[in-house]
């Protein structure tokens, strides 16, 4: 009887051809069935472009790494006493949870590392920071400190304050990251404003390189007023905020038509009552007004090129949650896009 012939034993063409059929959680596997294979794993990595890699960190709980594909949706670390508990996820079901002693950040590292080795780009697709569980504010600074400077595209702060924001944005390398995102921003006691409107204050964020070279940027701060003056940097905007003066809004018009940087802003107001200012500078709607939407739309020739500055706005009530928000965009367009009937102002 013929013995059988391992993968360890075959040689180095003939392994290399079988990983490029492998996924990425069978690779995983395959590198802790030996040392030998996981030396020529490690040696000769395939590369899996269809696979976006995502960390989430809630601060002394947990961290998960996220591939969001078919094999494996993440891998999760949680401290367990002296060791580490990491848990294999698929399909949000946990499918082998292993115990290794260590504490877990290291045991992320490790693993992450091993992951990254395999990706066809050394840059995570985000990092996202969670500060929101039940309202007890943890510091993420150990797990930053331990981890280094993080390669990604996006860095998400989810429930944080800008203090926090400004402390864990130098960990993040400015040459990478495009894009930042601020979700439920928390409203910090100690600000001295006494009224329940706070100017966002983005002084000791808006000074960092990571701010100043990223090129997106999405933020959500509906108990704020905001200055337009600390996003013109960007290329994108989102935001969605309390109040916003109409001096900013024309503001963001003029600088779409002296900026060659500015290309796509978004803006949902919580209060916005100065219409009639608007049409003093912007003159009325370049198209009829939609009957069932309400959208009013300008459209504005930017100088020296072809594109066109579109200004939108609408207004939206949820009568479920018994909110009232209005929206704002404006976009660079090509001018044959624009409606033949639409007047195009100088």
């Amino acid at each position: 009887m013929s013995s059988q012939t391992l993968l360890v034993d075959f040689p180095a063409v003939v392994k290399s051809k079988v990983l490029e059929k492998l996924d990425l959680f069978s690779i995983l596997k395959l590198r802790k069935v030996c040392y030998n294979l996981r030396q020529f794993i490690d040696e000769n990595p395939p590369k899996f472009n269809r696979c976006a890699v995502e960390v989430t960190t809630t601060p002394g709980e947990c961290i998960s790494i996220n591939m969001k594909s078919p094999e494996i949706v993440s891998l999760v670390f949680r401290p367990d006493g002296n060791g580490c508990k990491m848990e294999w996820k698929v399909s949000y079901k946990v499918r082998k949870v292993v115990v290794e002693m260590g504490n877990y950040i290291d045991v992320f590292l490790r693993e992450l590392e091993g992951i990254m080795k395999y990706h066809w780009r050394p840059v995570l697709k985000s990092f996202s920071i969670q500060q929101f569980e039940w309202g007890v504010r943890r510091e993420v600074s150990e797990e930053l400190t331990r981890i280094g400077c993080v390669h990604t595209d996006e860095v998400v702060f989810d429930g944080c304050s800008l203090d926090q924001i400004a402390a864990f944005l130098p960990f993040f390398n400015s040459d990478d990251l495009n894009k930042i995102r601020i979700k439920d921003l928390f409203k910090q006691e100690k600000e001295d404003q006494e009224d329940d409107i706070r100017m966002l204050n983005l002084q000791k964020i808006k000074q960092s390189e990571q701010w100043k070279n990223s090129k997106h940027v999405k933020i959500e701060a509906w108990d704020f007023y905001v200055k337009i003056r600390d996003f013109l940097n960007f290329e994108q905007v989102e935001i969605k905020c309390e109040m916003m003066s109409v001096q900013d809004i024309i503001l963001i018009k003029e600088s779409f038509l002296t900026s060659s940087r500015l290309d796509d802003f978004s803006i949902g107001l919580e209060n916005y009552h100065d219409r009639e200012q608007l049409y003093a500078s912007f003159g009325f709607p370049s198209l009829p007004v939609d009957p069932e939407t309400q959208e009013e739309e300008w459209f504005f020739r930017i100088p020296n090129i072809e594109d066109v500055l579109s200004v939108s706005t609408w207004h939206y009530f949820d009568t479920w949650h018994r909110f009232d928000r209005n929206y704002f965009s404006f976009s660079r367009v090509k001018v044959e896009d624009v409606p033949v009937d639409a007047v195009i102002r100088d």
